[in-house]
């Protein structure tokens, strides 16, 4: 082979490899999906608030073995131990939601932006939606907060935020904009969850939503007032 026809062969072979490695990376381009930067966001401050959720199940469900152990241990000739449950049943309703409580906190204040859309630009980016109130509430919890409230709805473990039109459905009654968050919690703690930089509401405040926190030395909690609807779930009775 003359070293002209050993050229054309090694272009040739060269042609060959770029052909294929263009086409490569068009398929692992096309394996990947791009999740736009809020998205990934919601998805880390839902993954962190479950992760903070489950650290507090386990700090419970130590804390009642420690009661447990302690009132097999009370005897009951003075009736401590009838007390003791009292006092106890009255805290559970606090941590459960079915007490009005009061406390430091913060009041934070979220409604539509006001400014105009640029062009081509998405409505939905200047409106508040339920999934961006769930997303500030779980930065409350995750930051220690006690208590919620949404417009004066209490927050329990089974209360759902639904989307419905311009409004949102919260413990089955309809709310629409501004929606102002109450927590019990420490102040400054609550309010840099809500405000530092790289935080949910930071970044709905890049977009234009109207944002605004408080702090407050006396915040007000109202209790749960609807009924829990139990469908499938019963107490087991000792013995059973």
């Amino acid at each position: 082979m003359n070293n002209k026809s050993g050229k054309w062969v090694i272009l040739f072979f060269c042609l060959i490899l770029g052909i294929t490695i263009s086409l490569e990376l068009k398929n692992v381009k096309e394996r990947y999906l791009y999740a736009p930067l809020k998205e990934i966001h919601d998805y880390k401050i839902v993954l962190e608030s479950e992760k903070q959720e489950i650290k507090k199940i386990k700090e419970v469900i130590r804390e009642m073995n420690k009661k447990i152990l302690a009132y097999e241990n009370i005897k009951d000739d003075d009736g401590k131990l009838k007390y003791e449950m009292l006092d106890e049943l009255k805290n559970q309703k606090a941590m459960a939601g079915f007490s009005e409580l009061e406390g430091p906190g913060i009041i934070l204040t979220v409604d539509d932006s006001k400014r105009d859309l640029f062009e081509g630009e998405d409505p939905n980016n200047v409106i508040v939606h339920d999934a961006d109130v769930l997303n500030l509430v779980n930065d409350l919890k995750v930051a220690g907060s006690e208590a919620i409230s949404i417009n004066g709805q209490r927050i329990i473990n089974t209360t759902e935020l639904i989307c419905a039109g311009h409004s949102i459905r919260i413990n089955n009654q309809f709310f629409a904009q501004p929606f102002v968050i109450k927590a019990i919690g420490e102040p400054k703690t609550l309010e840099a969850s809500l405000i530092a930089p790289g935080t949910y509401g930071a970044l709905l405040k890049e977009f234009g939503l109207y944002i605004e926190v408080n702090t407050s030395s006396h915040i007000n909690i109202p209790a749960y007032e609807e009924g829990l609807n139990v469908k499938y779930m019963k107490v087991i009775k000792e013995g059973e």
